[in-house]
């Protein structure tokens, strides 16, 4: 078992200003979570981490993760997902039509929807240029604290696909937090 933890917090305050009537004024709306993701193997709880940050990538290509082979820790030693918690992915290009796509390989994909567990739709399969897009100068969680099973040889495959914007100067930072077991 590693000895990964993490906290986790978003926090937005949006306003909607409403200009007639009782309720006329600044009237705020807020969405805000906040996680303690502890040292441990049941729901709620992680101990692996893995990071990394990527620049320099050509476009129209992809990027391959193995999230129970080929991962490596900031200390040399391997990363073996047993389950995914959480996956966020930043964008640092913003040249218009620069998106990238996070999305299990089109072999041996990981988190597609079986038994009530995944990050994408079961049929995706199909697909192997859909997943979740995330455009110029933006980012993208996603986060189950059940975890999402990775299948070591049949779905451990984790995809960042590039636009087909001209350049090679992709570049995004990537975290993954998880399970051993």
């Amino acid at each position: 078992m590693g000895n990964a933890t993490a906290s986790v917090s978003l926090s937005i305050t949006a306003r909607d200003v409403l200009s007639s009537g009782l309720k006329a004024g600044v009237i705020p709306i807020q969405f805000a979570q906040a996680l303690e993701l502890n040292n441990g193997l049941a729901d709620g709880q992680i101990d692996l981490v893995w990071s990394a940050s990527r620049v320099g990538i050509a476009a129209s290509a992809t990027t391959n993760m193995d999230l129970s082979g080929i991962l490596t820790d900031s200390f040399g030693n391997a990363v073996l997902f047993a389950e995914v918690c959480l996956i966020a992915l930043r964008n640092n290009r913003t040249d218009a039509g620069a998106y990238i796509t996070l999305a299990p390989a089109a072999a041996n994909g990981f988190g597609r929807l079986a038994a009530s567990k995944g990050f994408w739709p079961a049929d995706i399969a199909a697909d192997s240029d859909q997943g979740s897009v995330c455009g110029p100068g933006a980012w993208l969680c996603l986060y189950d604290p059940t975890g999402v099973p990775v299948t070591a040889g049949t779905g451990d495959i984790l995809s960042i696909i590039t636009s087909a914007t001209v350049g090679s100067t992709n570049a995004w930072d990537i975290l993954v937090l998880g399970r051993s077991a």
